[in-house]
C-alpha cells in the first residue's frame, strides 16, 4: 500500500463515537508523524469528503463515509446472504440475531434482527474481550496484534466454529456467536444469537449449533 494512502487510512482509523473529532497537533502526535503531513493529509480527506473541518478548526468525519457505507451494505455479502440468514435464524428461534463487525480490538454492531420479545443490541462498540462475537473475531488474529485471548482458548474457539458466553456490555443476556468468513484472511464479521440468560441457558447447545451452521453456510454460499 503507497505510504500516503496508508497514513490517510490511519488518520480516518482515528476517529471514533468516543472521540469523533481531531486536531492536527493530535492526529500528528497520535501517528509520531509531522503536524504538517497530518494538516496535508487532513485537508486532502476533506477534499474528497471523507472528513470535514469544523470552524474550530478540528476534523470530523465527512457524510461520504455515509455513502460509502451505504454502498458497502448494499453491494456486498451483507444484503444478499448475512442478512438473510440472520433474519431467518431470529424467526426460527424467536430470539435477537445480530450481524457484528470488527473494530481495532471493538465490536460493532451493524445490524439486527429482533423479534418483539428480543434483547437489543449494546449502544455503542463494546470491547472484544467482552461479548461472544469479540471472542470468534480476537480467535481469528491469534498471535497477531489486536489479538488477545488465550491461545488455548482461541484454539477451542476456531476448532468448535463458535463461541458461547455472557454479553457484558448487557446484564443478564448471553450468545452464541460464530465467524462470518466473506474473504481471505481473518474475520471480519460476526453473527451472534443473543437471549436473556434464562432463555439462553435452556437451549445453549441447539443455539450453538445454529449459529455455527449458519456461518459455515454463509461461507459456502460466498465461495461458489
Amino acid at each position: 500500500m503507497p505510504t500516503s494512502v496508508r497514513k490517510a487510512a490511519l488518520v480516518l482509523d482515528l476517529f471514533s463515537v468516543e472521540r469523533p473529532d481531531w486536531g492536527p497537533t493530535e492526529v500528528a502526535d497520535e501517528l509520531g508523524i509531522a503536524k504538517s503531513t497530518a494538516h496535508a493529509l487532513l485537508g486532502e480527506l476533506t477534499s474528497v469528503g471523507l472528513t470535514e473541518r469544523l470552524p474550530c478548526g478540528r476534523y470530523r468525519l465527512g457524510w461520504r463515509t455515509v455513502g460509502l457505507a451505504r454502498t458497502m451494505l448494499a453491494t456486498s455479502d451483507h444484503r444478499d446472504v448475512i442478512k438473510p440468514t440472520a433474519r431467518r435464524l431470529a424467526s426460527h428461534f424467536d430470539e435477537t440475531v445480530h450481524v457484528t463487525a470488527w473494530e481495532r480490538g471493538r465490536v460493532l454492531y451493524v445490524a439486527s434482527e429482533r423479534p418483539p420479545r428480543g434483547v437489543a443490541a449494546p449502544a455503542g462498540p463494546v470491547a472484544a474481550q467482552l461479548t461472544p462475537p469479540g471472542t470468534v473475531l480476537l480467535a481469528e488474529r491469534d498471535g497477531e496484534a489486536g489479538g488477545g485471548l488465550d491461545p488455548d482458548e482461541a484454539e477451542r474457539v476456531r476448532r468448535r466454529g463458535y463461541a458461547v458466553g455472557t454479553q457484558r456490555a448487557l446484564e443478564g443476556v448471553d450468545c452464541a456467536a460464530a465467524a462470518v468468513r466473506t474473504s481471505d484472511g481473518p474475520a471480519t464479521a460476526a453473527l451472534a444469537l443473543c437471549a436473556p440468560r434464562d432463555r439462553f441457558q435452556a437451549r445453549r447447545d441447539e443455539y450453538a449449533r445454529a449459529i455455527a451452521g449458519a456461518g459455515e453456510r454463509i461461507a459456502r454460499s460466498v465461495r461458489r
